[in-house]
């Protein structure tokens, strides 16, 4: 092998690797995640708005979040509005917008489901100390940092 041909295979040395195991992981974690709603008899995107409904959002704010246009957001609400998880309020500061609020049943749910997406979850063998440094380490990777976010 020449020394460019062995630089270029050392250069790529770990690459293939990473990228696998952090596409494995994913899968993992996606997979996990997946089983903790349907535990909750939730579509993934109505788990998703209630993990963001932590704070009172506007639907074209929790859109936003979601990644999608409000029409969505609003059948998503309509489906946990009917579960009694939802409801819709005056917005305190525009009296033309609603904010989305949970209520207290809605509150229990989001508790529970974010209980469950921490439980027996594919990190949690990883002491806070090693979570830390992954989630630093893929800030780091993604270039926004080793700072937490949120």
């Amino acid at each position: 092998m020449t020394t460019e041909v062995k630089s270029t295979a050392a250069a790529g040395c770990g690459f293939r690797e990473i990228r696998g195991l952090v596409t494995e992981l994913s899968r993992r974690l996606d997979a996990h995640q997946r089983e903790r709603i349907a535990e909750l008899e939730l579509t993934p995107t109505q788990a998703k708005a209630l993990e963001e409904l932590g704070e009172p959002k506007t639907a074209r704010e929790l859109a936003g979040v979601l990644c999608c246009e409000p029409p969505n957001v609003t059948y998503v609400i309509s489906k946990l509005e009917k579960q009694g998880m939802v409801e819709r309020q005056p917005h305190p500061l525009d009296g033309r917008a609603k904010q989305l609020v949970l209520t207290e049943a809605g509150r229990e749910l989001r508790l529970d489901l974010l209980s469950r997406m921490g439980t027996a979850s594919p990190l949690d063998h990883l002491s806070h100390a090693e979570r830390a440094a992954l989630r630093d380490d893929l800030l780091k990777a993604l270039g926004r940092g080793g700072t937490p976010e949120g």
